[in-house]
């Protein structure tokens, strides 16, 4: 059951990593989103996700933070899926500049919440000392590390190739 804290964990990194790689500009030239919203999303992501790892290093169960994250989660999924539907396979701005959105990454957002979610309801309790949180975090980042390759190599497998003659 503590697997279910390290994916909660990772996305909770990724909040953090977004602002630094490019969502904002990215999320700016979907259209779909007011400027204020993304001003606003471009603080809130990584101040919820430090927020998460905060909690979690201080060994408190932080419900409210987690419930938190859950919803901001959902809520990327389910733009994730908004957004593919009326612009396409257009850069989602995720992860990087470069990557489209696909099914896959939403549903990779909808893991998150759902874990976050586990973590809101107390199912999973901090580790009783320092150490193994920071190893759990590690453990979390490497999963973050997975998530941006998974997706990035789901979504050249599943891009349509050109026919050569």
């Amino acid at each position: 059951m503590i697997l279910v804290a390290d994916v909660a964990l990772a996305g909770a990194l990724l909040l953090v990593a977004a602002v630094f790689l490019g969502a904002p500009e990215v999320t700016r030239g979907h259209g779909l989103l007011p400027s204020w919203a993304i001003r606003a999303a471009a603080v809130a992501g990584p101040v919820l996700g430090v927020a998460v790892v905060a909690c979690w290093l201080g060994g408190v169960p932080g419900r409210y933070v987690w419930a938190a994250a859950a919803g901001w989660h959902a809520a990327l999924a389910g733009y994730l899926l908004i957004l593919l539907r009326v612009r396409g396979r257009v850069p989602c701005g995720c992860l990087d500049a470069v990557t489209p959105v696909s099914p896959a990454k939403a549903g990779i957002g909808i893991g998150w919440a759902a874990a976050s979610a586990v973590m809101a309801a107390g199912a999973v309790a901090p580790p009783e000392t320092v150490t193994v949180r920071l190893l759990h975090l590690a453990l979390a980042g490497f999963a973050a590390l997975l998530a941006v390759v998974a997706a990035s190599v789901l979504s050249m497998t599943s891009s349509p190739r050109r026919r050569t003659r």
